[in-house]
């Protein structure tokens, strides 16, 4: 039995001996050199020493970003040192760069910074091929001082603080290359006092109660995501992430002056409970999600002789989407949800100073889901820059359409004038990337001023058709709507000789549920030819 045991332990070590073998500082550099490369940086070193167990890198350069918006930063030195099969790696706790780019009105600028990691270390286990890095910060500050725009230069005082911030990132070489990290961080501070022009300023701070960031991604050799990212997700590009942060407190105030030279001054603040953002790309998809617990927004502005203030108790989004050309049907999903929305006294009191409107909390929730026909790659750049040319020359063609209209007004209104229009909508709708073919309204609940309207149903494109002309159901119910209509009539939002008009657009579309009750039902049917029947009524 001691036997059988000793032989599954050893084989079990074998089997795991990636993670307990050496590195040298040479072979971590190089996992550094070969990550910043993949991302697009160009990094430079500016000397290079070994002394005994320490390599150590001055004046490292590392330059990346697209053209029109560049980052360059300068490490002062890099040391890497070898302990027992691990490398720590310590930065200098002073980093300068430089930002470029161009304004949206086409000047460029520049904005220098500095990045302090003050007792900044990096241990790293494993092999060559298998990097396990484990990160230590306790304090990174980035600090920005001035932006220089043309020849003029002004003051940027923005600062940035993160504490505590502990993590892996975890390398593993290969074709793909792999790449997963984990980062926590305690408090993240920021805070800025920015001159718009002169006399006008905008100056806010806030706080962050901690965050925790998660992630993998799958590289490819060769590709390069900021360059193409249609051909590096062809090539196997994979990247999904979260974010999840505590409770947020931030204010802001500014001063300047209006349109017409008046001052204007304000100040808001909002205070959240939390966060958490999440996002997945690869050639099967995109999605975003986004959740938001109980948050209060707050603000006060010369124009506007009350405070504008508002609350959530939670809020979220989901968005799912095909990004590559198929001549497949492919799913998507649209989700919304806004819970517990109220807003302040002095808003209600704009127009309902009497309090005659229920003041509850209001909701939303939407959530679609269905199929589309993708016609172009999402991110296929040079598609977009060929659109952008063909609209660039539109108006050349405008003689030569203006005569083919000319021709069609004089033709006589027969049924090949039809098949003309049908065949433009249909072009017009292959032109489009994006074509839904079938959606299902999953959920839509809207719950506010004392009423309700709930709805669900399908839709689908008829053969060879389009969702220009659907076919399908929705059925739809209502409380409390026609209770709504009278007490704003009673308030004059809707003028007495409309209300009757009001009630008839109504009733053309629903139809009471129960008799003596204030719940209206709804089912509007979509049929092949583009008729349109509400509650067995044909409208259309």
């Amino acid at each position: 039995m001691n036997l059988r045991l000793t032989s599954s332990a050893l084989a079990l070590a074998a089997m795991t001996a990636p993670a307990f073998a050496d590195v040298t500082p040479e072979q971590v550099w190089q996992s550094w050199l070969d990550y910043y490369q993949s991302m697009g940086y160009t990094v430079t070193p500016g000397k290079q020493d070994t002394a005994g167990e320490t390599l150590t890198l001055s004046d490292v350069e590392f330059t990346g970003g697209p053209e029109d918006s560049r980052v360059s930063m300068t490490v002062p030195q890099i040391a890497l040192t070898g302990d027992d099969g691990k490398v720590t790696t310590v930065f200098a706790e002073t980093i300068t760069g430089l930002a470029t780019g161009k304004t949206e009105a086409g000047e460029a600028y520049e904005v220098p910074f500095a990045v302090a990691m003050p007792g900044n270390r990096i241990v790293t286990s494993g092999a060559a091929e298998d990097m396990t890095h484990a990160f230590d910060y306790p304090q990174i500050d980035l600090t920005l001082t001035t932006m220089k725009s043309g020849d003029t230069e002004k003051p940027l005082p923005i600062k940035l603080g993160l504490a505590d911030s502990t993590g892996t990132f975890h390398v593993v070489a290969g074709a793909p290359a792999k790449y997963d990290y984990a980062m926590k961080s305690g408090q993240i501070t920021f805070s800025g006092d920015i001159p718009e022009t002169e006399g006008e300023k905008v100056k806010f701070d806030g706080t962050l109660d901690g965050a925790e960031i998660l992630g993998e991604m799958a590289l490819p050799q060769g590709v390069k995501p900021e360059e193409d990212m249609n051909a590096a997700l062809k090539a196997g590009l994979a990247m999904s992430g979260t974010v999840k942060a505590g409770a947020l407190a931030a204010s802001f105030d500014f001063a300047g002056t209006g349109d017409e030279g008046q001052p204007q001054t304000g100040a808001g603040k909002y205070d959240g409970k939390g966060f958490d953002l999440s996002f997945a790309l690869s050639q099967d998809g995109l999605s975003y999600q986004a959740g938001s617990d109980a948050g209060r927004f707050e603000l006060t502005t010369s124009d506007v002789p009350f405070p504008i203030n508002y609350a959530i108790e939670s809020g979220s989004f989901d968005m799912q989407m095909p990004v590559m050309q198929s001549d497949e049907a492919q799913p998507f999903k649209f989700a919304y949800s806004l819970a517990g929305l109220t807003l302040g006294d002095a808003i209600w009191n704009l127009f309902d100073a009497q309090g005659q409107l229920p003041r509850d909390p209001a909701s939303l929730d939407i959530d679609v889901t269905g199929t589309a026909r993708v016609t172009k790659d999402l991110f296929d750049q040079t598609a977009a820059d060929d659109a952008a040319a063909d609209d660039a020359t539109a108006p050349a063609d405008a003689t030569d359409d203006a005569t083919a209209e000319g021709m069609a007004d004089a033709a006589p209104a027969d049924g090949a004038e039809a098949t003309a229009e049908a065949d433009a909508e249909a072009d017009a709708a292959a032109e489009q990337p994006f074509v839904p073919v079938d959606l299902a309204i999953n959920q839509f609940a809207l719950n506010a001023l004392g009423a309700k309207v709930t709805a669900e149903g399908a839709l689908k494109a008829p053969e060879n058709g389009d969702m220009t002309a659907p076919i399908g159901q929705i059925d739809a119910h209502a409380e409390g709507l026609n209770g709504l209509i009278d007490k704003l009539g009673t308030m004059g939002l809707i003028p007495e000789d409309q209300i009757m008009g009001v009630r008839m657009m109504l009733a053309m579309f629903a139809k009471p549920e129960a008799e003596g009750e204030d719940k209206l039902v709804s089912k509007v049917e979509f049929k092949e030819g583009g008729s349109i029947f509400v509650n067995g009524q044909q409208m259309k």
